[in-house]
């Protein structure tokens, strides 16, 4: 009987304890780092026409990124793209501007683009040295204001595949990344992603924090259930 008892509370303990462990492990990979692309800042107020303001596009914990993919629309009818300063952290940067119109100087003639403009950035790292660990700006962008308005500066989700659509990194052994997108408003708010963590996010974390202290009483609950048991079994023999 003992051996048995001893089992039944080695089993229910287990029990126990295996889903703390498993929130436990879910907390550890909740509180790592993502690999994130930001737009900076994520939001700027209503400026008259004519005025300009800068925006700072930087990639947050990476590990080993190589070369970097990156793909954003803007409204030009309320934004002009008026310059794109990359930084000296990528060799070989290749810039698209596309607009609504587009003006060829070969050509000497102006075409119509596409209804959305977009800046298409591509560029890698070269030689045998290392990938990017941490984070660090990519480029920086300046915009004049056009008409009154707003403008969400969107940075555009990858597909995958090898998409030339989207954003997204590699790594030197072409492993592709794909970051969290936090992109930026010019004008009156709009949804936008948030860095905080979402109420139900910080439900669990309390959860698994809150049930290791909950563990020892319900061993000891448990261990008297089995020992009254016992007793209760052996009084009529007594």
């Amino acid at each position: 009987m003992k051996t048995k008892s001893l089992v039944l509370f080695l089993a229910i303990l287990i029990l126990l304890v295996q889903p703390t462990i498993n929130l436990a492990r879910n907390v550890n990979a909740e509180e790592q780092p993502k690999t994130a692309i930001r737009a900076l800042p994520n939001q700027t107020g209503n400026l008259a026409v004519g005025e300009s303001f800068s925006l700072n596009v930087s990639i947050e914990n990476c590990v080993d990124i190589y070369a970097v993919q990156v793909d954003i629309h803007y409204d030009p009818t309320v934004l002009e793209l008026v310059n794109i300063s990359p930084a000296s952290v990528f060799s070989f940067p290749f810039i698209i501007r596309n607009e609504s119109k587009i003006f060829d100087e070969e050509l000497n003639m102006t075409y119509n683009g596409p209804t959305y403009g977009q800046i298409y950035y591509v560029a890698t790292r070269s030689g045998d040295i290392p990938g990017i660990n941490g984070g660090t700006l990519l480029f920086t962008v300046d915009f004049s204001v056009l008409s009154d308005g707003s403008s969400s500066i969107q940075l555009i989700h990858y597909p995958g595949g090898g998409s030339g659509i989207g954003t997204y990194f590699m790594t030197p052994h072409l492993v592709e990344t794909v970051p969290e997108l936090y992109s930026a408003t010019y004008g009156q708010p709009t949804s936008s992603p948030t860095s905080s963590p979402s109420t139900d996010g910080q439900g669990q974390v309390q959860s698994a924090a809150s049930l290791p202290y909950l563990l020892p009483f319900a061993a000891v609950a448990l261990f008297l259930i089995v020992i009254r048991r016992k007793t209760t079994k052996k009084t009529p023999n007594q």
